[in-house]
């Protein structure tokens, strides 16, 4: 075993540990009296039965229960026939007391200590109706044959009678709910696990595709354009390729920032690209930006914008805004599918920017498509 064990299972030994203080607590009356009377010779066979009875409780029926309350509370996987086996035991202590002379009414603890228990199992409005019905038909089932030690009782032992009739239950249920609780604490760092691992999983997804769905694009363009350019001008040819070489080096280097978890956007880099990208399907691009803005969010909008354009409009001029609480981009070749259709890069961005506490507007004018970024 670790020196240093988990802190889950070192809690629910605490929790067994103390539920099994409070059966030794519950117990320790009843059987001292049975012990003491034992050695005094004091009706040897009903105090000898009682502790083997005793015994048979913890045996048969708290050490069950005790290992069942790893559950937590409420969860009643218990049978009624399983509580009724748990608890007959114990109630074998009533007629045990009666035979004379008359034991304590502190036996009653016995089977009180199990149903205190088995209120663990129970939802909570049965677990209080069991331990509101139970305590006194218990005490009753004992004035059957005690009636005299119950007329009897002074306020001393009538005190510690009702301190531990309270008491046991009440500390089963609370030590038993602060084990369900830790319970509760180990799932929902779980679950927040889970979630921040799909978080970065989405961030990761949404990172390839800007990166993988923009140089593609641009390689696809450039290789088109190449291909036109073989037969009339073979250099102009050999240098698109050159230039989509360039690109594909690009595209594992900027992959490989993003699982290493470096890559970092930058606004100016990206409107240049984005410009010279476009510039080269013939459409004019028009720059408005400061020179020092620099807003990773508006770069990463900016591509993913860049590359709608290339998919999906014949655009003859673009205008690219940015200030620093806003990005506008604008095309004047909108085709109908884009308004349909802004695709999964869109909507990736918009949850991005959402995330950012931002807002991505995207509207159509007759031919012209305009994507906002506002912060």
């Amino acid at each position: 075993m670790s020196s240093n064990p988990d802190g889950f299972l070192a809690t629910w030994r605490y929790t067994a540990v103390s539920l099994w203080l409070y059966v030794a607590l519950g117990l320790a009356g009843p059987v001292v009296r049975a012990a003491a009377d034992l050695l005094e010779g004091t009706a040897v066979l009903r105090n000898a039965l009682l502790l083997v009875v005793i015994a048979a409780v913890v045996l048969l029926s708290c050490r069950p229960l005790v290992a069942s309350a790893r559950a937590g509370l409420g969860h009643e996987r218990l049978t009624w026939e399983q509580r009724g086996l748990y608890l007959a035991p114990a109630l074998l202590v009533l007629p045990l007391a009666w035979i004379p002379p008359a034991f304590p009414v502190g036996i009653v603890m016995v089977p009180w200590l199990v149903v205190s228990l088995l209120a663990v199992d129970l939802a909570a409005r049965r677990r209080i109706l069991l331990l509101v019905v139970t305590l006194p038909l218990l005490v009753g089932v004992y004035a059957v044959g005690g009636w005299e030690q119950l007329r009897d009782l002074d306020v001393e032992g009538g005190y510690v009678l009702g301190y531990l009739a309270l008491f046991l239950p009440a500390v089963c249920i609370f030590q038993v709910w602060l084990w369900q609780l830790m319970l509760h604490v180990r799932s929902s760092g779980e679950a927040q696990a889970d979630l921040a691992a799909v978080r970065e999983r989405l961030r990761l997804a949404a990172d390839l595709h800007d990166v993988q769905g923009h140089h593609l694009q641009v390689i696809a363009l450039k290789a088109e354009l190449a291909e036109r350019q073989l037969d009339s001008d073979p250099d102009a040819a050999r240098a698109s390729m050159a230039e989509v070489q360039q690109i594909a080096r690009a595209a594992i280097t900027e992959t490989k920032e993003i699982v290493r978890g470096y890559r970092r956007t930058s606004l100016r880099e990206e409107i240049a690209n984005a410009a010279a990208v476009l510039e080269a399907t013939g459409a004019e691009v028009v720059v408005e930006c400061s020179e020092d803005l620099d807003r990773p969010l508006f770069a990463l909008a900016l591509r993913e914008a860049t590359t709608n354009i290339l998919r999906h409009s014949d655009a003859t001029s673009v205008r690219i805004s940015a200030v620093p609480d806003r990005l506008t981009i604008v095309n004047d070749g909108a085709a109908e599918p884009a308004v349909s259709s802004h695709g999964s890069g869109l909507a990736s961005l918009t949850e991005r920017v959402a995330a950012a506490g931002g807002r991505l507007s995207v509207r159509r004018e007759g031919d012209v498509f305009t994507v906002e970024v506002l912060t």
